[in-house]
């Protein structure tokens, strides 16, 4: 919607509560009053709307969160859902450009006064951060610290930083939703804001972990976690602190039914237990509601129209039953009973099926194959994902025999962490067998997150990439209705655009074999049919089609199913014969199974928030990082002192010594650590031996060799060594939490630069990953060898896919920014969960340190 059309728009509708479908239009009244204590308000807004820089907006809307209610906020996508979430959130305009007008408040339970209780404008006037002002998107009145006033919070003015206390969001990318290396540190950041007592953090952790089902990740590292796991990580985050209220941006989209189970038992328990109010995007209605059904959504609904308008706000079941055929229309999910109601089919058949006028019909594959061939056949192997990370474990495959035929569609369904991508991977020959073979054509893989593989500048330019015809590519848009957007950028096209250009993209390549993972993944309905029309379509012109899927509608359009289940390959099976096996539908994650525990009695339990980090072997690293760091700095300076080659190759051999014994490092690891240093050291000694003046020994050589010279450059290149070397020494001793939690307790290092830090570890932990999504990506993208492996990178193609990866790196650091300030790191008072105490150890060290040094220097002296 434009913005000028939003400017002038219609008057808010005003929604007082559940109790109201959609009362009559009425003028903004004055600036809402402070809450009185006991109030039960959680949030009020008066004429809310919202427009971004593209002119796309939402609202206006005027109405009000009770506490302990469920809200579900309903609509197409690119009605707005989530940038009234983020406008909520404070981060419209602090983080994201963007004009709000009217007037939100939220309410922390005290009592407010009026004197002091808001900073902001007024009701129906435009935000700028000052009282009244426009509110354009330049910064104004963001809170520094904890309190916003008496009680009354102004998210538009007051930032990120101000609703913290008060509210817990979880954006749609649960990727950058943990935003610290840990989970476990992750999740106590927002009780350390909120000045929880340290001894109650850890419980607290533990407690929201278990009831996510990944109480055991809490020692994990958040670069080893699959998207599924990173959800419910991050959603124990948001939860944590028991915030008043609660805003989930799609919480299940990446989740098996087990996981979906799980998230919705604990919103429901910090819903009754704290008096917590939720807003919801979602679009796995059913899914949500589980056995309950319509009764099992939230009871109160704001529709929206695609315009971002508010069609309704009122009770679930009236606002559903009323605008049901309108919101069918526009694109979204409905739950089964409604979809019954209004006349259409569930599943739905995909939209794309029956073709528009004036489409075109899909291109077929340019040589053609009879149906039922086997295109590729996968036999006795086993599976696994690539490399020594770790990533996917318990992923591992074996026993795999799989045939994938011309103009058949297969859907492999799992649980999160079955070995679905794996699989896949497997398929499209980016990642070798562990044993078996693979024989027959080429396959091309469309990943979760088609932005990966975009390699041209404009949509039509990503078609050409593909080798195909003008004529093809006309044709090709106008199938998948990008025709108006084909020079636009790819990057700037919506979820469900981009999955039918990146399916569009590998057709026009004229593989024989189509590999699509999750392709429904975060698409609202009319998406959704669209891309499950694209795939069976390419099935129908005599393609192989696979997809993954953990959603029942998805298999409306599959021929056959594969369930991946303890390891094995289930199938393939008619999906209605695997649709009327309950157990199978349990083993495949589809339905809630019974988890009697899988563990067996001799398995050590599993390590939780309750348990302290486990410490290194190596006696080195168990010590104190600022102690490691103090003695480095102590002995640097002496190094810097010493102008004698004698004393400083004593320090060097007894701190190679003592690294070697202290870290237990080989002679050759040790070698291969210092190597850069050692470099370094040669060249400073070389250029000092050929440069220096003075006396020459060797008057005969080709070349001036100074006895200053050698003396001088030997000195500065064992204090180049003895200095590296202690650094490699503390470094390998040293993880980066132990380093910020021994900074924080002992050098009184601001937690803001600290977690800031680690922030920035958490991404750099991640960069391998993400340079392996996008290069795979690519390669996928390249012309296949004659065994069907996807093409090899040139140089063009490496730089194009390191500035992916700086652009994908700065959307992440802004992301991880947002959720850093969501969890309440300010410059206000605040806890700290784990604290490094001094040992007696520390103290030897230090002892036998100093006194090592002073021997060595008394024998020089």
């Amino acid at each position: 919607m434009s913005a000028e059309a939003h400017a002038a728009g219609a008057a808010p509708v005003q929604a007082k509560g559940p109790e109201h479908l959609q009362a009559p239009e009425q003028e903004q009244g004055p600036i809402l009053a402070p809450a009185p204590a006991g109030d039960p308000r959680v949030l009020v807004a008066e004429g809310l709307e919202a427009v971004l820089p593209s002119g796309a907006g939402v609202g206006p809307w005027s109405g009000e969160i009770l506490a302990g209610e469920q809200v579900l906020l309903l609509g197409p996508s690119g009605s707005g859902k989530s940038t009234l979430l983020r406008v909520l959130a404070g981060a419209i305009p602090s983080h994201q450009r963007g004009r709000v007008t009217g007037t939100v408040r939220l309410f922390d339970g005290t009592a407010g006064d009026p004197a002091d209780g808001m900073a902001g404008g007024t009701a129906g006037g435009p935000h700028d951060g000052t009282a009244g002002g426009p509110h354009d998107g330049t910064a104004g009145g963001a809170a520094d610290g904890f309190a916003e006033g008496a009680g009354v919070i102004d998210p538009v003015a007051g930032g990120v930083l101000a609703t913290a206390p008060v509210l817990g969001h979880l954006g749609q990318d649960p990727v950058d939703g943990v935003c610290l290396p840990l989970i476990a540190d992750d999740v106590a950041l927002p009780l350390e804001s909120a000045c929880t007592p340290p001894e109650r953090i850890g419980p607290r952790v533990h407690e929201v972990l278990s009831a996510m089902g990944v109480g055991e990740l809490a020692h994990r590292s958040a670069a080893t976690l699959s998207g599924g796991q990173l959800q419910r990580a991050s959603l124990a985050a948001a939860i944590a602190a028991r915030p008043r209220l609660l805003l989930l941006d799609e919480p299940t989209a990446m989740l098996d039914a087990e996981g979906v189970a799980a998230v919705r038992s604990a919103v429901d328990a910090a819903t009754d237990q704290t008096g917590c109010a939720l807003l919801l995007v979602e679009h796995r209605l059913d899914e949500w509601a589980g056995e309950q059904g319509l009764d099992g959504l939230p009871a109160r609904t704001v529709a929206l129209d695609r315009s971002g308008r508010v069609l309704a706000d009122g009770p679930t079941r009236e606002v559903l039953t009323a605008h049901g055929p309108a919101l069918r229309e526009q694109g979204c999910w409905l739950p089964r009973e409604i979809e019954e109601r209004v006349g259409g089919s569930w599943p739905a058949e995909p939209a794309g099926s029956a073709e528009p006028a004036g489409s075109a019909a899909l291109v077929p594959l340019a040589s053609a194959t009879p149906r039922s061939e086997v295109l590729l056949h996968l036999r006795d192997a086993t599976l696994g994902p690539p490399g020594p990370s770790g990533r996917g474990e318990g992923s591992v495959l074996t026993g795999v025999d799989l045939e994938i035929r011309a103009g058949r569609l297969l859907a492999v369904v799992g649980r999160n962490g079955a070995g679905k991508s794996t699989l896949l991977g497997a398929l499209s020959r980016l990642d070798p067998l562990r044993a078996g073979t693979l024989e027959g054509a080429a396959a091309g893989l469309v990943l979760q997150r088609p932005e990966s593989q975009f390699v041209a500048d404009t949509v039509e330019d990503e078609l050409a990439a593909s080798g195909a015809s003008q004529d093809v590519r006309r044709a090709m848009l106008e199938r998948l209705d990008l025709a108006d957007h084909a020079s636009q950028s790819p990057y700037r096209l919506s979820g469900g655009q981009q999955r039918r250009l990146s399916l569009g993209a590998m057709l026009l390549a004229d593989r024989p074999v189509l590999l699509a993972d999750e392709p429904g993944y975060g698409l609202d309905r009319a998406a959704h049919e669209a891309v499950l029309a694209l795939l069976r379509e390419a099935a129908d012109a005599g393609r192989g089609v696979v997809m993954t899927t953990h959603d029942l509608r998805s298999l409306e359009v599959a021929d056959e199913v594969v369930v991946i289940a303890d390891g094995r390959l289930v199938g393939p099976l008619a999906p209605a014969a695997l649709l009327a096996d309950d157990a199978l539908l349990r083993r495949a994650g589809l339905r809630v199974a019974d988890r009697p525990g899988s563990a067996h009695a001799d398995d050590p339990a599993p390590r939780t928030a309750l348990d302290p980090p486990a410490l290194p072997r190596a006696p080195l690293a168990r010590r104190d990082p600022t102690v490691l760091l103090g003695l480095l700095t102590a002995l640097s300076i002496v190094c810097i002192t010493l102008t004698d080659p004698a004393p400083l190759l004593v320090l060097y051999a007894l701190l190679a010594a003592g690294t070697m014994l202290g870290l237990r490092l080989g002679p050759l690891a040790l070698a291969r650590a210092q190597a850069p240093f050692v470099l370094f050291a040669a060249g400073v000694f070389m250029v000092n031996v050929l440069s220096r003046p003075g006396h020459e020994p060797w008057p005969d050589l080709p070349v001036r060799v100074t006895s200053e010279g050698i003396v001088l450059g030997a000195a500065l290149a064992l204090r180049a060594l003895v200095i590296g070397l202690g650094a490699v020494a503390v470094v390998r001793a040293s993880d980066p939490g132990r380093t910020m939690t021994s900074l924080r307790t002992h050098a009184h290092l601001p937690a803001r630069i600290a977690l800031a830090l680690l922030a920035g570890q958490r991404l750099l932990e991640d960069l391998p990953r993400r340079w392996a999504t996008i290069t795979r990506a690519h390669r996928l993208r390249r012309p296949p060898s004659a065994d069907g492996t996807p093409g090899r990178l040139g140089p063009r193609a490496m730089a194009r896919c390191a500035f992916a990866l700086l652009v994908d790196a700065i959307r992440s650091s802004t992301r991880i920014a947002f959720a850093l300030e969501s969890r309440g790191l300010g410059t206000g008072e605040r806890t700290q969960w784990r604290t490094a105490a001094l040992t007696r150890a520390d103290g030897a060290l230090v002892v036998g340190v100093v006194l090592a040094v002073a021997a060595v220097l008394a024998l020089a002296g």
